[in-house]
């Protein structure tokens, strides 16, 4: 599912017109990306939870040229999804 699928599908559930619904996602990946740079998480009981995972410095093989090359030390952004969505699918 793409993100007009989910759109005309969100719309259709709530009976709210498709630009609403597409408002709504972007105001909540806007939340979403603010609250994770400022180091917190979210959670969405029932659903799961969005957090930073960080990576330490090391270093990585490509495989093409055989070279060795250093990955910097970084935060990724992580879904864990919760146990009451997990035995629902």
């Amino acid at each position: 599912m793409n993100k007009n699928e989910l759109i005309k599908e969100v719309s259709i559930q709530s009976k709210l017109t498709q630009k609403d619904c597409k408002q709504c996602l972007e105001a909540l990946k806007e939340v979403m990306k603010k609250t994770l740079r400022s180091g917190d998480e979210v959670c969405v009981s029932g659903f799961g939870r969005f957090f930073l995972k960080h990576y330490e410095k090391r270093n990585a093989f490509n495989p093409q040229t055989g070279q060795i090359n250093t990955l910097e030390e970084r935060f990724l952004p992580v879904f864990k999804v919760s146990s009451v969505f997990k035995t629902k699918i």
